[in-house]
């Protein structure tokens, strides 16, 4: 028998393949399903053989849930993490982006954090291994203090939707620092409260400075850590280190040599979602598993998901903050924000259900393909 019990709200693409990361790990078991749209519903309580419920309320109060995977678009997802932490679950994982107003997002971490609950938030790039094994190089001390972090490649159409993962990663290779304040500019149009391109700097609390560019260039997409003796390189896909031989001349610097065998020449993402694996399931993907084993590892060791809920929050807070710089002139804006009302909604594929927006006929084959029948 498995050691949590996990019960899985929101019966739709992300939450299938969320589904099959928890069914594929040793420590959980799926043992029951809810959600409003009785046909999803019916379908994945025929993929697992558990019961479905359309009132999540009812399933956390009669299943015994360990484990809450409220998998859900950002307009319900304020309300159904508070209530599973009021139900008193162990653990939530929810998906991204968190909230679409700080205040919320606000709530939700104070529902959790003032019952031990652990939480998290997305299924994100941060969780992956291998930038956890860069991490820890860096933190060795073997390429000198961290001075900056430089994410290149344009920041795409979504400061909040896409852009929470590669704030989580600024983030992440910042020490978690707090960011003291920031100066940026948007994509289109800075009176929007809607999702777009975001670009700027950030000044983190620890003196680590980041860029986020908003145009592409000739160096691809990717981001670069730049250390006092070396640096670390993603292009989103492959890993790279880099040190330098010689003493650092401040003002030449020094040339840099790869250093090989750090990381597999494959990408960091490992197996992606889409084949099947031997017993008829489509593949989640090894970042939703490694997201799914962060919760585990989380209740297990009793320490905070790599892609906490806090964390969640932060990065809503920077987009936010971000925009609010480009409305005042540019100026740098300070955080925390005071304004806890401040609101970035998501693109509407994100913030309420895709299926009325893709209509029947595209939705359904894409959630009944989860399993080869």
């Amino acid at each position: 028998m498995a050691k949590y019990r996990v019960g899985v709200i929101g019966c739709g693409r992300k939450g299938g393949s969320h589904a099959r990361a928890y069914a594929l790990n040793p420590l959980t078991e799926v043992v029951a399903f809810a959600d409003t749209d009785s046909e999803n519903l019916e379908l994945y309580c025929q993929y697992y053989g558990v019961p479905g419920y359309s009132d999540y309320r009812e399933m956390l109060e009669k299943e015994q849930i360990d484990i809450a995977a409220p998998i859900l678009p950002v307009r319900p997802n304020p309300e159904v993490v508070i209530g599973c932490a009021e139900a008193g679950v162990q653990a939530i994982l929810c998906e991204k982006p968190i909230a679409a107003t700080l205040a919320d997002a606000d709530r939700m971490v104070a529902a959790c954090q003032s019952r031990g609950i652990k939480f998290g938030s997305g299924d994100l790039d941060r969780n992956l291994p291998q930038y956890w094994k860069a991490l820890e190089i860096i933190e060795s001390g073997e390429l000198g203090e961290v001075k900056s972090i430089d994410f290149i490649g344009g920041s795409g159409t979504e400061m909040s939707g896409g852009g929470c993962q590669l704030f989580s990663l600024m983030r992440m290779f910042a020490g978690d620092a707090d960011v003291a304040w920031v100066v940026g500019w948007v994509a289109d149009d800075p009176e929007s409260d809607h999702d777009q391109g975001v670009a700027g700097y950030l000044r983190f609390t620890n003196g680590i400075e980041a860029f986020m560019h908003r145009e592409t260039d000739a160096r691809g997409r990717g981001f670069e850590v730049s250390c006092s003796r070396g640096v670390f390189r993603s292009n989103n896909s492959l890993l790279s280190l880099w040190k330098a031989d010689d003493v650092v001349d401040p003002l030449m610097g020094a040339p840099l040599k790869k250093v090989e065998g750090v990381f597999p020449e494959t990408s960091v993402y490992g197996r992606m979602s889409g084949d099947y694996d031997e017993d008829g399931w489509r593949w989640p993907g090894d970042r939703n598993i490694a997201s799914v084993q962060s919760i585990i590892d989380a209740l297990e060791q009793d320490i905070e998901p790599r892609g906490s809920g806090d964390n969640g929050r932060k990065v809503l807070e920077i987009a936010i903050a971000l925009r609010e710089s480009h409305r005042r002139g540019h100026a740098p804006v300070r955080l925390p924000l005071e304004d806890r009302s401040l609101r970035l909604f998501p693109k509407s594929s994100r913030m309420d259900n895709k299926k009325p927006q893709m209509g029947r006929e595209t939705y359904m084959p894409q959630i009944q393909g989860k399993k080869q029948m």
